[in-house]
């Protein structure tokens, strides 16, 4: 889309209410940079929090306009997510980031780890839990929600060395997660690289340090570490990009694979690519996330500040490729 086409931006986002879950209430921070992009672009903009996920509720097809979707689903409802961009379609709109075929794709991990799988791509063993697989699937085990997002599921400790601590968890993510699948897949001990992408192009690669960790403490990016601003976890997650000339051959493999996925997936916009490496140094890929976070202190942001790029800049390209 040619910016000289757009006369005015809907910044369209999840209703927020009072004492919601840190992970849902975090879209307004999202919404604060795009409006700063927005300014700074001259482009006539307006904020509105969808009623029930509905967009035609405040939405209607006008020449000029282009959506900026930052619709995200509350805990539980996964499903309202990629829904909300298949309205926006219906609706005939232009609107940034993934369409809701790859939403769809994306929110459901399993789903996405076949795909992977099928392609060829090194994804971690694992797959649906049922008692069966963990006999044959090599521990300790990280169990989480298959359609989840932001950590949630990951609260506490959610690797498991016994088989009895796994059902256990699992009944837990069952009960709390009703109708929701529970995904698990060996605990990869190596390093974790997050590849953020803007447009189809690959922004620095981050990595995720576990700074002083205790013996016994998963490395784990987990709902305390990306929430609870109290928390050892959070305080000690840090976010570093490797210039190590050593690390040269892992960053450019971990790039294409990252490339190929965004094609694989039928990305758009920007999204994340997380890696895990096992502990021969090996990358796997953890998860495909369409329309990642854009606060200001996100990792998305972070990597493009490293290459040089302002919110307008990001802005810009997002629009571009809606």
């Amino acid at each position: 889309m040619d910016l000289k086409g757009i006369s005015r931006a809907v910044i369209l986002h999840n209703p927020v209410g009072e004492g919601d879950d840190p992970s849902t209430s975090d879209v307004l921070a999202q919404v604060d940079l795009v409006v700063a992009g927005l300014e700074a672009l001259e482009i006539t903009h307006q904020a509105l929090a969808v009623p029930d996920w509905k967009p035609w509720l405040v939405l209607s097809p006008e020449p000029g306009t282009v959506v900026f979707n930052l619709m995200e689903a509350p805990p539980g409802v996964p499903h309202v997510h990629p829904a909300a961009a298949a309205a926006l379609e219906l609706l005939s709109l232009p609107f940034t980031g993934s369409q809701a075929g790859a939403l769809w794709l994306t929110t459901d991990k399993l789903a996405t780890r076949a795909l992977l799988a099928a392609e060829g791509f090194p994804v971690a063993p694992g797959g649906r839990l049922d008692p069966e697989i963990l006999d044959r699937l090599p521990g300790p085990w990280i169990l989480k929600p298959a359609c989840e997002d932001a950590s949630l599921g990951l609260e506490g400790d959610p690797v498991c060395s016994t088989r009895e601590e796994a059902l256990a968890r699992a009944k837990a993510l069952q009960e709390r997660f009703p109708g929701q699948n529970v995904l698990v897949e060996t605990y990869l001990t190596g390093r974790e690289l997050n590849v953020s992408m803007l447009a189809g192009e690959i922004l620095p690669v981050a990595e995720i340090v576990f700074e002083d960790f205790p013996v016994g403490m998963s490395r784990v990016v987990g709902y305390e570490a990306k929430w609870q601003e109290d928390s050892f976890a959070y305080v000690h997650t840090a976010r570093r990009f490797p210039e190590d000339p050593a690390d040269a051959g892992l960053l450019e493999r971990v790039r294409k694979i990252a490339e190929a996925a965004w094609r694989v997936c039928g990305l758009r916009g920007y999204a994340r690519i997380d890696f895990r490496l096992d502990e021969d140094g090996n990358p796997y890929v953890l998860e495909v996330n369409a329309n990642p976070c854009l606060a200001a202190d996100a990792g998305f942001m972070a990597a493009a500040a490293k290459a040089g790029l302002a919110p307008r800049d990001v802005i810009r390209r997002i629009l571009e490729d809606a």
